[in-house]
C-alpha cells in the first residue's frame, strides 16, 4: 500500500490535469502539458475522458526532451483513417500505424506546439 498510494494519487492528478487542459474537436483530443510537472501519464486517460474520440495529440516536456505524442483510441469501432507513424515521420518521429511520437530537443516547445497543431488539424480533416 505504501508504494501504491503515491502512484494512485499521481494518476488521479494526471486525470485532473489532462481533463482541465484537453479539448476535443472533430474526434481529436488535444492537450498541452507544458508547465505541468507531469513527466509521463497513462495514455488511455484521454479516451477515458473522451470515449467517443478517435485520436489524441499532446505536447509534453521531460528532463530530456520535448515531445509530441499521437495516438488512436483502441476502442473506436470504425477503421482508422490515418497511419500515425507516417505522419510523425514527416516531423522526424515515428511509431506504428496506431500510435506515434516526435522527440524535440529540451526547450523546443514552439516547434513541438507547431507540429502538434498541424497534426491535430490534419487528423480533424
Amino acid at each position: 500500500m505504501k508504494i501504491y498510494q503515491p502512484l494512485y494519487e499521481r494518476h488521479l492528478q494526471s486525470i485532473d490535469i489532462i481533463g482541465k487542459n484537453a479539448k476535443c474537436d472533430d474526434g481529436v483530443v488535444f492537450f498541452d502539458l507544458v508547465g505541468h510537472e507531469l513527466e509521463g501519464y497513462n495514455k488511455f486517460i484521454p479516451y477515458y475522458l473522451y470515449p467517443k474520440s478517435t485520436y489524441t495529440v499532446s505536447v509534453s516536456t521531460s528532463s530530456f526532451r520535448t515531445k509530441v505524442s499521437v495516438g488512436s483510441n483502441p476502442w473506436v469501432k470504425e477503421p482508422l483513417k490515418y497511419n500515425l507513424a507516417t505522419i510523425c515521420e514527416r516531423y522526424g518521429g515515428g511509431g506504428h500505424p496506431k500510435v506515434g511520437a516526435i522527440s524535440f530537443e529540451i526547450g523546443a516547445i514552439a516547434a513541438a506546439r507547431s507540429a502538434a497543431s498541424e497534426i491535430a488539424a490534419e487528423l480533424r480533416s
